[in-house]
């Protein structure tokens, strides 16, 4: 008996011992199991983060955080950090809710764009429809068809965007898609709405400094009919400027067209053909802060060389873009040259372009069979010349510019505009 109790006394001795120290480790604070004061959040925070699965949505009311809907799982958030951090609560940047510091992980992702960016807002230009979109219990929201986050209330929100099977609207300032069968259309009575049935597009070629005389000279002496000095320039956009006109994307330009959008009464198209003489122009843009549309001619030069967050870039072929190839007119070669060569460019200049899906046709001369190309190609909608404007309904691969050249006159301009 002496010599079992010998051998157990150690073995229960270790037993104790075990035991107490998982009961003192169990009292140490865990995360998400204990009193939040005693972890430090910073640990869990990122700037950048994915949602591992779906978490509940707060708002900050009154300095109470209150649960008001559910956040999707498998999402791209940006964070910012602000005084409820020390709480557990995470802000995500640009929007006036939080989630809370549980289930997230960094997202190191060098191309990292949140899951709730809804690119450029120039939707907060479009006029809304006389119509409004009233949901019931709860608000689903989405962008290219993954639900972002629900809301636990009905809403109601004028519709800004009609498409397929969801509509376009506007809530906490930011664009967002409803389903259409996940609420009803209400008609708002009695609403005026400050809206256009038609628009002008304008195009023009080579601007130069007014400074530059050496540029002035070569611009001139390369075509003098549609070189600009950018004062000529500037005194176009002074009107443009002081009677409100929105300069439209070519991604309006495209919903406006196919009826899914209105936009407004004073609105406008800037178009700039080729890619020579472009610097000056671009500078007058910065300057009154107006939206463009380059069409490239490859060959011109690299993308990069005409980088500005007031200018887009698409096609105005790569190498196509030269006289006599053809019969009629100038002969642009795209309206005779042989399919293979034809599609070889414009897929190469898609390729220049980060795979851009607008065109401009070389000289404005276009047929049945540039357009069955251009169509292949993977091309949804082109520009010629004509001094037309483009309505609701115009056909997408002929959509109609004003050539502005040097003997426009500010009235005249005037005249195009309006």
């Amino acid at each position: 008996m002496l010599t079992l109790l010998i051998i157990l006394i150690p073995f229960l001795s270790l037993i104790f011992l075990y035991n107490s120290f998982q009961i003192k480790n169990n009292l140490k604070p865990q995360p998400g199991k204990t009193e939040k004061e005693e972890i430090n959040y910073q640990d869990y925070y990122f700037d950048f983060i994915k949602t591992l699965k779906p978490k509940t949505l707060y708002k900050n009311i009154d300095g109470t955080l209150e649960e008001i809907g559910m956040l999707a799982e498998n999402l791209n958030l940006e964070l910012t950090s602000d005084e409820l951090l020390e709480k557990g609560y995470f802000k995500i940047k640009d929007t006036i809710y939080y989630i809370d510091y549980k289930d997230i992980e960094e997202n190191s992702n060098l191309n990292f764009i949140s899951s709730l960016d809804s690119s450029n807002q120039t939707y907060l230009n479009y006029v809304p429809f006389n119509e409004t979109f009233n949901t019931s219990s709860k608000t689903n929201f989405y962008l290219d068809d993954t639900l972002l986050f629900t809301i636990n209330e009905g809403l109601s929100l004028p519709i800004i965007i009609k498409d397929d099977n969801y509509y376009g609207v506007i809530y906490e300032n930011k664009l967002y898609y409803v389903k259409k069968d996940e609420g009803e259309i209400i008609k708002n009575q009695n609403k005026v709405l400050n809206k256009t049935d038609k628009i002008a597009a304008l195009v023009y070629h080579f601007t130069y400094d007014s400074n530059n005389l050496e540029e002035a000279k070569e611009c001139k002496k390369s075509n003098i009919t549609i070189c600009l000095s950018d004062e000529t320039i500037k005194t176009q956009f002074n009107y443009l400027k002081e009677n409100d006109f929105y300069t439209a994307t070519m991604e309006d330009i495209s919903l406006f067209v196919d009826g899914k959008i209105q936009l407004p009464k004073k609105t406008v198209v800037i178009t700039i053909d080729d890619g020579y003489f472009v610097q000056a122009m671009i500078n007058v843009l910065e300057e009154f802060d107006f939206h463009a549309t380059l069409f490239l001619i490859g060959k011109a030069g690299n993308p990069s060389d005409y980088q500005s967050p007031n200018l887009e870039i698409h096609s105005h072929t790569y190498g196509l873009h030269y006289t006599g190839a053809c019969s009629g007119g100038q002969g642009s070669p795209l309206k005779c040259l042989s399919r293979d060569k034809i599609l070889e460019d414009l897929k190469k200049s898609r390729e220049q372009l980060n795979g851009s899906k607008v065109f401009c046709y070389p000289y404005f001369e276009y047929n049945d069979y540039a357009i069955s190309l251009l169509k292949e190609a993977g091309f949804e909608m082109a520009f010629i010349g004509k001094r037309q404007k483009i309505k609701v309904g115009s056909d997408k691969y002929k959509l109609p510019r004003y050539g502005i050249i040097n003997t426009t006159t500010l009235s005249d301009f005037k005249t195009i505009v309006n």
